[in-house]
């Protein structure tokens, strides 16, 4: 739980971006129920408008996260204005874009695979089949528990590309971050409250609403701490990746500037 202190004292320290970060976050779910209902109730162009700002809205939240998350390992508590971290983030942009392919591609392969095994049931209700869908996502995350949390962790930390960290997974024992495991199934079974709560009480009302943003926004906060408590992790380990890539990030540039002038 040590750890997890430490994790909350820099969120603490640095609580502007966090709830940039969050707010963003949290806002991308809501534009796409938007997005769903512009598609049946407006014209084409600002359906594909509406389309266009979300993913420009998904991109900079991806940028600012690991923009966040690689000063975090390099500057701590220490606040950043948001252009350094945007700066920062876009140099990893690609490579959390292909994890995320790499995550997403198998998981909806095997949900698509489950759900036609499953078959055409009798009465198809459309609350059974969110919730078997939603129970196969928990099952997945869990058994890719070590590569959800540290693949990207190892990205910002070293500074490699996105197939290099796989060889470093074998070196991080995740058993070492019991406090990391525990965080992660609980975020992972928290929106369960939000479905349980639609189950028993049916259609949506507003207390309920209320109670749905509140949710997301613990989510998505626990989420963060997880992954700065994953990049501390990574970051105490002494982990040496030789194969830098050509193109430096800022820091790295401005240390070597400052070393040269010296010399």
């Amino acid at each position: 739980m040590t750890e997890i202190k430490k994790t909350l004292t820099i969120l603490k320290a640095r609580w502007p971006e966090v709830i940039l970060i969050i707010g963003l976050t949290v806002l991308l779910p809501f534009l796409s129920k938007l997005l769903t209902k512009l598609k049946y109730d407006s014209a084409l162009s600002l359906t594909v408008l509406a389309t266009c700002f979300r993913l420009a809205l998904m991109v900079v939240t991806i940028v600012l996260r690991s923009g966040f998350l690689r000063t975090v390992y390099l500057e701590g508590r220490k606040r950043q204005s948001i252009a350094v971290l945007l700066r920062t983030g876009l140099h990893f942009l690609w490579r959390m874009i292909v994890l995320g392919l790499l995550y997403a591609i198998p998981l909806l392969t095997l949900t698509l695979l489950s759900i036609r095994l499953a078959g055409k049931p009798t009465a198809p209700g459309e609350t059974d089949i969110l919730h078997n869908i939603s129970l196969l996502v928990l099952v997945i995350n869990i058994i890719l528990m070590k590569f959800i949390l540290l693949l990207p962790a190892l990205v910002i930390v070293l500074d490699c590309r996105a197939f290099e960290s796989f060889k470093f997974l074998k070196k991080c024992r995740l058993r070492d971050a019991g406090a990391l495991i525990v965080l992660f199934c609980f975020n992972m079974a928290f929106p369960y409250l939000w479905m349980f709560s639609r189950t028993l009480y049916g259609t949506i009302t507003t207390p309920q609403l209320i109670f749905r943003i509140v949710t997301s926004i613990t989510t998505c906060f626990i989420g963060l701490i997880i992954a700065v408590t994953a990049v501390r992790f990574v970051g105490s380990l002494d982990l040496v990746y030789d194969n830098k890539p050509v193109s430096l990030d800022f820091e790295d540039l401005r240390k070597y500037t400052n070393r040269d002038l010296k010399e």
